[in-house]
C-alpha cells in the first residue's frame, strides 16, 4: 500500500459522503504562497495535497522505525504543512490534517509507541496513521476510516422511525408528578403549555385554574 493508493481511497470515501473533493498540488509545494524561492528545510517525499469536504489534508508515507526516525519525519511533515497553510483559506486551517500511510513497520522497533507518539502530537495539525493489513486491506481501511473525519456511523445504524429519544416521552409530566402534582393536573399542565405558546399571562392563568379546579 502506498500513499497514492491511500489518497485514492480517501477521495472515494469522501465522494461516497457526497463531499466535494479536489487534488491540491499547492499543499505540497516547496515554496510559500506569494514567494518564488524554495524552502531550504527538508520536506517529505511522495506527499499529496487534498481537499476532502471542509478538510484540507496532506497524505504522505511514513516509515515506522525508531522514535528518533519518527521525530525526523514529523519535522519534515510539519514543515510541509506550514507551507500548505499559506495556501489555505483562513477558516479551514483549523481542520487541517496529516494522514499518513505506514510503510514497512520494523518488527524490531516499538512502532506502536511510535504511532502513539505521532498521533498525540497535535503540533501544527492533527495526525492519523494507517497501518495497512495486507492480508485484509479493505477491512483494515474501513476500520481506519472510523478514526477519521470521514467516519459515518449513521450509515450502518438500523433505522428506527418514531423512536423516543432517550425515553423522553412523558418526561415533563413525570417531573411534575414528582414535584407534587397529581397525574390529572400534570397532564393538564403539559396540554396547556403545548397549546398556549405566545401569551405568558394567559398561560399562568390557565395553569393556576387547572390546579385550583382539582382541589
Amino acid at each position: 500500500m502506498t500513499a497514492e493508493e491511500l489518497k485514492d481511497r480517501l477521495v472515494a470515501s469522501a465522494t461516497a459522503l457526497e463531499w466535494m473533493t479536489a487534488i491540491v498540488p499547492e499543499f505540497t509545494r516547496p515554496q510559500f504562497r506569494g514567494r518564488s524561492d524554495e524552502t531550504t528545510v527538508p520536506l517529505p517525499v511522495g506527499a499529496y495535497g487534498l481537499r476532502l469536504g471542509d478538510y484540507p489534508t496532506i497524505v504522505a508515507p511514513v516509515v515506522l522505525g525508531t522514535v528518533e526516525e519518527m521525530q525526523a519525519s514529523l519535522r519534515r511533515l510539519h514543515s510541509q504543512m506550514v507551507i500548505a497553510r499559506s495556501y489555505m483559506r483562513a477558516e479551514e486551517v483549523i481542520n487541517a490534517h496529516l494522514i499518513l500511510c505506514a510503510t514497512n513497520p520494523s518488527p524490531e522497533a516499538d512502532w506502536r509507541n511510535v504511532v502513539d507518539l505521532a498521533e498525540r502530537d497535535e503540533t501544527v495539525c492533527r495526525k492519523i496513521i494507517w497501518i495497512p493489513d495486507k492480508g485484509a486491506l479493505d477491512a483494515s481501511y474501513k476500520e481506519f476510516v472510523t478514526r477519521t473525519f470521514l467516519a459515518a456511523p449513521w450509515r450502518d445504524a438500523d433505522e428506527s422511525l418514531n423512536a423516543p429519544l432517550d425515553n423522553n416521552q412523558g418526561l415533563a409530566q413525570r417531573a411534575l408528578v414528582a414535584r407534587g402534582l397529581s397525574n390529572e393536573v400534570a397532564e393538564q399542565w403539559v396540554s396547556v403549555v403545548r397549546r398556549v405558546k405566545d401569551d405568558p399571562e394567559a398561560l399562568v392563568v390557565e395553569l393556576v385554574s387547572a390546579r385550583e379546579a382539582a382541589q
